[in-house]
């Protein structure tokens, strides 16, 4: 739990300011996001999540949480006090080590969500679950509210539709009394989709953009996440994965492609690549069906695999059987290999089938065993590649953001594991 460590900022002096900034989770973590302000009689705070590597240390297999106190004791969830006289929360986006367990929000509370029919879904996902999840859903005192983009709410926080593999995703910027604050939660610059089609998607420009056409926006101080800081992974775009993606499929009956099912903007490409491969496209997850039923436009019509989805769609329905030709899959990764098994055993399998794991983020969340996939794609026979566009920004790319933003006071690190070399990478990307 940090406040104002010299470590975690660069540039600005809190003593000084009459708004407090409170990061009490996240400024050495990758998730888990919590941070508070506090300025004058208004206290708001930007994002609740689970701090999923705390969660893996101290539970696996048959070792599980007793419950909510003890997920606090452990530093797993946000403790109650943090949450005091809090007049709303925003949520950026509902990968869970941003959206939290809202179960845990100790008393009467508005919530301001990306979206509410994709977090009914989330909430009937896990009501059920017989495992920690099922605090994920809200209590009867939580009021939910939908976030607006482009408007300034009765907090005077502006939402602003950001690229991430999550859809839809927010950056938040708060017009306080004093100064000006982004908080920009996961973010990538580069998206998936082409310009007009992440407007049709995200109702308006993402936040560069924004900015860049609105000048009188002045920020003072940014809060920004950090995740590939020190990555040692290649720094593969989304236009160069979809390059590679393209080339993957062309000419084959039959491709399977994993995917978070939050991530609607990698769908949409998928669902673009294979209208241009003369593919139809098949939906083997429940979850990915009813997201994607939300968007009003994509590229092609869809059809939805009926022995992988259990409830009333707006997609034609088609079964395991048809699925042999000129099809592209999406599945999920909890998914892929019951599908390959049935695929197989139905006799569906074309010989020629190519499986596209894309990595999931978070990873952490998802806890996707590779190698264990991998496994049974060798033992039917199947060709598969491991492919990732994060859903982040990449540090050669930071230069670039802060140019763009050009925070006049101050940097708050977040949502990153090296937040010392965090630092060091800021100072030396100062603008001018």
């Amino acid at each position: 739990m940090s406040e104002f460590k010299k470590d975690i900022f660069y540039g600005l002096k809190p003593e000084m300011e009459d708004m407090k900034i409170k990061i009490f989770s996240g400024s050495a973590s990758i998730g888990g996001n919590f941070i508070r302000i506090e300025d004058g009689d208004r206290i708001i705070i930007f994002d609740q999540g689970i701090r999923f590597d705390l969660l893996n240390k101290y539970y696996a297999g048959f070792i599980s949480p007793r419950g909510v106190s003890e997920l606090r004791d452990i530093g797993a969830i946000p403790k109650p006090e943090w949450y005091e006289e809090a007049s709303a929360i925003y949520i950026s986006h509902m990968h869970l080590d941003h959206l939290g367990a809202l179960s845990n929000i100790p008393s009467e509370t508005i919530v301001k969500l990306p979206s509410i029919s994709v977090y009914e879904d989330i909430e009937e996902k896990w009501s059920t679950s017989p495992t920690w999840l099922s605090l994920i859903p809200r209590k009867y005192y939580v009021k939910l509210e939908q976030l607006q983009p482009y408007q300034t709410d009765d907090n005077d926080v502006m939402a602003i539709p950001v690229s991430h593999s999550a859809y839809p995703s927010y950056t938040f910027i708060y017009f306080g009394k004093n100064e000006t604050v982004l908080y920009t939660g996961d973010f990538r610059i580069e998206s998936f989709l082409e310009k007009e089609a992440f407007h049709e998607l995200h109702q308006g420009d993402d936040l560069l953009t924004f900015l860049a056409e609105n000048k009188d926006i002045r920020i003072d101080t940014l809060i920004i996440e950090g995740t590939n800081i020190g990555s040692e992974r290649i720094p593969i775009t989304p236009t160069e994965a979809t390059k590679i993606i393209e080339k993957l499929v062309k000419n084959r009956e039959q491709s399977l492609a994993t995917l978070h099912w939050l991530d609607a903007e990698y769908a949409y490409l998928l669902m673009s690549i294979a209208e241009d491969a003369g593919l139809e496209v098949a939906i083997a997850s429940a979850s990915l069906a009813a997201l994607l039923e939300k968007i009003s436009k994509l590229p092609l019509e869809p059809k939805v695999i009926a022995e992988y989805t259990d409830h009333i769609t707006t997609f034609p329905k088609t079964f395991i059987e048809n699925m042999k030709e000129k099809t592209l899959i999406l599945v999920s990764y909890r998914e892929i290999v019951d599908l390959l098994k049935d695929l197989n055993s139905s006799g569906s399998l074309s010989k020629d089938c190519l499986a596209i794991m894309s990595e999931p983020e978070p990873q952490i969340e998802e806890g996707s065993e590779y190698t264990v996939i991998a496994n049974w794609f060798s033992l039917i026979g199947v060709e598969s590649y491991r492919i990732r566009a994060s859903g982040h920004y990449y540090q050669y790319q930071l230069k670039n953001i802060l140019e763009s933003i050009k925070p006049r006071k101050g940097i708050m690190p977040i949502h990153t594991g090296k937040p010392k070399l965090f630092l060091k990478v800021l100072k030396n990307n100062k603008p001018p």
